[in-house]
C-alpha cells in the first residue's frame, strides 16, 4: 500500500486492526505514507487507543460510528484517496455505498508488509 500516491486518508476498522501482530505498529507505519489516518470502532476503542498512546502513535480521528463516521470522512479530509480497510462484506458495502475505497484487511496488511495474528 505504500506505492502510489501519499495524499490519502486511511481509515482501519478496529476489529480489522485488531487481527494484526502489532496494531500500534501497523497505524505508525501508515502514518508514513498516507496523509491522515483513523480508526472506526463499532462503540469505544479505548483499549486500542490506550495501547497506541504508549507507544506514542497518534491518530487523526476516531468514530465510534462506523456508519456516521465514513459518511463525513470526505468532506473533513480532502485527499484523493479514501480508503477503508474492513474485513466483512458489509465493511464493502458500507465504504462503496459512502465513496470510499475498500481493501480487505489480508489484502492491506499483504501489501504494507504487516504481520496478522495466527488463527491456529
Amino acid at each position: 500500500m505504500s506505492q502510489g500516491s501519499t495524499d490519502m486518508t486511511l481509515v482501519l476498522r478496529s476489529a480489522a486492526l485488531a487481527e494484526l501482530d502489532d496494531p500500534p505498529a501497523a497505524v505508525a507505519d501508515a502514518r508514513t505514507w498516507t496523509r491522515y489516518v483513523g480508526i472506526v470502532a463499532d462503540g469505544s476503542p479505548d483499549a486500542l487507543l490506550a495501547a497506541l498512546a504508549r507507544r506514542d502513535v497518534e491518530v487523526d480521528f476516531v468514530g465510534e460510528d462506523p456508519i456516521a463516521d465514513l459518511a463525513t470522512v470526505r468532506q473533513r479530509f480532502p485527499t484523493e484517496r479514501h480508503v477503508f480497510v474492513g474485513r466483512s462484506d458489509e465493511d464493502r458495502r458500507t465504504a462503496q455505498s459512502l465513496g470510499l475505497e475498500f481493501l480487505p484487511l489480508a489484502e492491506a496488511a499483504t501489501e504494507a508488509g504487516w504481520a496478522r495474528q495466527s488463527t491456529e
